[in-house]
């Protein structure tokens, strides 16, 4: 297989769809997932240039004695105004998205899934996948499902949910969706459909690249 070209799925939802579920049950099944969250807190590691750059910007005062970011911090700061929220992703962004690239071009299946809670159809992501899955779920349903796992009250769970895309914005550009109201079984049987289409969709891509 060209290590070009690795078919590569989208995966996004909003907190509490059941995302992690589907990620998880596609990882049971041998798919690599790239979890761009995981990469965005190694991008930021002490001795990363992207480190180095946010201190530059933001100062020594994001970092904690052992050197390593403050995070709480950092938000404090980077979202004080508009111009300080751009720069910290102008300065993380690029870094998160050559990481992602290089783990994908490391990919020995037939696909991979890159998870991305904040994808957009205009992102730098979005313009990387050959395809978009969107897991979604009823809006009290996400609510219950949140507040069972972090104790968060219905009206912080509400704030944080504003402030992401909505469903009808994913689903905008979605290609594929799961809609998740009901059982784990049922999460996991429609993630299996998916992911024996996209084993046929990656064959077919590859056989053009022939």
């Amino acid at each position: 297989m060209s290590k070009q070209a690795i078919y590569t799925v989208g995966l996004t939802g909003g907190i509490g769809s059941g995302k992690t579920v589907v990620s998880d049950h596609l990882g049971s099944l041998g798919v690599p997932i790239i979890d761009t969250d995981v990469i965005a807190r190694q991008v930021v590691q002490p001795g990363q240039p992207a480190l180095s750059a946010l201190v530059e910007f933001f100062g020594n005062e994001i970092l904690l004695e052992d050197g390593s970011l403050n995070r709480n911090e950092l938000r404090q700061r980077a979202f004080k105004s508009d111009q300080t929220k751009a720069k910290l992703d102008a300065i993380t962004h690029p870094a998160i998205r050559i990481a992602t690239l290089q783990e994908i071009q490391l990919v020995e299946f037939s696909y991979c899934v890159v998870v991305v809670p904040l994808l957009t159809s205009t992102s730098e992501f979005g313009k990387i996948m050959n395809r978009v899955l969107v897991v979604t779920a009823d809006h009290e349903t996400k609510i219950r499902r949140v507040q069972s796992r972090s104790g968060l009250s219905h009206e912080e769970i509400e704030r944080i949910m504003a402030s992401q895309l909505s469903d009808t914005e994913r689903l905008a550009f979605a290609d594929d969706v799961i809609e998740n109201n009901s059982t784990l079984a049922a999460a996991r049987q429609a993630t299996e459909r998916l992911h024996h289409q996209y084993l046929t969709l990656s064959q077919q891509n590859d056989t053009k690249r022939l």
